[in-house]
């Protein structure tokens, strides 16, 4: 039987056919040199890799993570499952950089606080400028000549240009932008900003028919407060024009955030065709503003109702943009458009749906709903017709609330905070980082290290729950809750807590860290928490989770910042009693 079918076998291959060129040998041996090459590739790769973690020194190049495709490297890792790929690299390699080759580019993950505190200590040394050039580009369409006069700048961030530098003044695009947003995020414009914010967010809700004093049934908390965050905010910063000249800014708005990962994956536009239309909305949308506020930048007919406001154009931050661009030839209208729209979107992609998690959480909770109700009442206040506001910045520093909207963001913001050596190569440790890499830190995985948020076997608070008492800190004790469970026992009394960041400068980072860190963290801050102030204050929620699931993130968009909820959140609302 065995000598029957070797000689059908054979007779069916016969040795001399494979010899000439069967097609199925072509096929097999190219199939097994594809296969040996992943196995060589595989092999070579963890050789190497484990060379350098046993190299030693005093200066040591950072190991690469072995892998098995040539070229390609580890795309089909990070692209099958990036947050499980960045998990292992956490907990694996905590204490180091590792890094990992996409198409021939280099990108050293590093999750390990020890790490992070030393890139942020010497973060002087990195710039974010060349990725930051590529991001306005490729997600906001910044024209290429206005791409290449923002790379052409090299006279810094700073007040006295770089040593050799030779840009006109008018021209120094890097600084005179961070200028003008840290006056308006950090100085004097931030509190008539926040100001006005919550004044539009609480008119908006108390105008909106859809709530009443009865139940009603909502489809979709998430759009309900997305929607009304976006105008509120937009109209704070722009004006009140901006919304009546493009009525469907805000849908646009968030069918361009939709696509943000193809775009900034440098998908072609005939592989994400929406995401470009909906890029191409917005921009022309911002067009259409331009035009209508040049017409009003230099009048004075009508008096402004406040020098900090102007209902054309909005605050002075985006006036002196649009001064700024006039002296600047390279920037076109195309150009303008996109800075703007770069940021409109950091200034409502994050903030907004974290706002919205924060709303989730509190009304998740009844216990903690009347703790921060309580802590509310404090900082209300009720004018002569009855019309309600918020002392912002008092109602900040409230120990829970501020405990909460920490707890929110390490929950629920997942950046890629990236970095680069651009004048020399950087020393991390013993480990070597060479010039002009890019060095990112994946935030979602260290806001879940659990040797940080989780010390002690009996913890019952793992990392993956809210715990609204995580950042409080009781008078009796030097450590964060965090760490003890005797202090978690004493949620009950928050009046005796303090608020505390302390010993997590490499643990806790959604807005980045070291001189690169966001600056406009501040405004965030005061729009996420006086947003759940007013909603509190004025409406009752009742989640239907029970029928219809816990409402989780949707990791979709791993990296590109706060998460949304995956599908739709529908609740019963009604309006609370005066």
């Amino acid at each position: 039987m065995e000598s029957q079918t070797l000689s059908a076998w054979r007779q069916f291959f016969p040795l001399s056919t494979l010899w000439q060129g069967h097609w199925l040998y072509r096929i097999i041996v190219t199939v097994t040199a594809i296969c040996l090459s992943f196995v060589v590739t595989h092999l070579l790769t963890s050789i190497r890799f484990k060379r350098a973690l046993q190299s030693k020194g005093k200066t040591k190049e950072a190991p690469t993570l072995p892998y098995s495709f040539p070229i390609v490297g580890h795309a089909f890792s990070m692209g099958w499952d990036i947050v499980r790929f960045n998990f292992y690299i956490a907990h694996n390699f905590r204490s180091l950089p590792v890094r990992i080759q996409i198409f021939m580019t280099d990108i050293y993950i590093v999750t390990g606080p020890d790490c992070i505190n030393s890139i942020w200590k010497q973060s002087q040394l990195l710039r974010n400028e060349i990725y930051r050039s590529l991001i306005v580009h490729n997600m906001f369409g910044m024209p290429d000549d206005a791409g290449r006069f923002y790379l052409a700048d090299n006279s810094g961030v700073h007040h006295n240009p770089s040593p050799g530098s030779k840009i006109d003044p008018d021209h120094r695009i890097k600084y005179l932008t961070h200028l003008s947003m840290t006056k308006f995020l950090t100085g004097s414009g931030l509190k008539p900003f926040t100001d006005r914010f919550a004044t539009n967010l609480t008119e908006q809700l108390n105008m909106n028919k859809n709530v009443t004093s009865e139940w009603r049934h909502m489809p979709d908390l998430f759009s309900f407060i997305r929607d009304e965050l976006f105008k509120a905010s937009i109209r704070a910063m722009c004006g009140e024009y901006i919304l009546s000249l493009n009525h469907k800014i805000c849908d646009d708005f968030w069918e361009f955030d939709k696509g943000m990962p193809s775009l900034a994956k440098r998908f072609p536009r005939w592989l994400a065709p929406s995401a470009y239309a909906a890029r191409d909305k917005c921009l022309e949308n911002l067009k259409n503003w331009h035009r209508f506020i040049q017409q009003h930048l230099e009048d004075e007919s009508t008096p402004a109702e406040s020098t900090d406001w102007n209902q054309y154009y909005g605050t002075e931050f985006m006036k002196s943009r649009q001064k700024m661009w006039s002296k600047m030839e390279k920037m076109s209208p195309e150009a303008a458009a996109s800075e703007d729209l770069g940021v409109i979107w950091g200034s409502s992609a994050n903030s907004i749906p974290s706002a919205f998690w924060l709303v989730l959480e509190v009304f998740r909770d009844p216990s903690l709903l009347s703790r921060v109700r309580k802590e509310t009442e404090n900082c209300l206040v009720v004018s002569q017709s009855g019309n309600i506001s918020f002392d912002v910045s008092k109602i900040c520093t409230k120990p829970l609330l501020q405990s909460i909207y920490a707890e929110t963001l390490r929950l629920y913001v997942s950046t890629s905070l990236i970095r680069s050596p651009e004048a020399a190569d950087f020393k991390l440790a013993e480990w070597t980082i060479p010039k002009g890499a890019l060095i990112m830190i994946p935030s979602y995985v260290v806001h879940r290290d659990k040797t940080v948020w989780s010390t002690s076997p009996n913890e019952p608070r793992s990392v993956e729950t809210f715990w609204p008492e995580r950042f409080l800190k009781y008078p009796e004790s030097s450590e964060p809750t965090t760490t003890t469970v005797q202090q978690q026992q004493k949620s009950s009394l928050p009046d005796s807590a303090s608020f505390s960041l302390d010993n997590l400068t490499g643990c806790f980072m959604p807005y980045g860290g070291g001189h690169g860190i966001c600056p406009g963290r501040h405004f965030a801050k005061q729009e996420i928490i006086s947003t759940l102030a007013i909603m509190v204050t004025l409406f009752d929620i009742e989640l239907l989770e029970k029928r219809e699931g816990r409402v989780k993130p949707d990791l979709a968009g791993f990296g590109f910042g706060a998460l949304k909820p995956k599908g739709r959140v529908p609740v019963r609302i009604r309006r609370r009693g005066a």
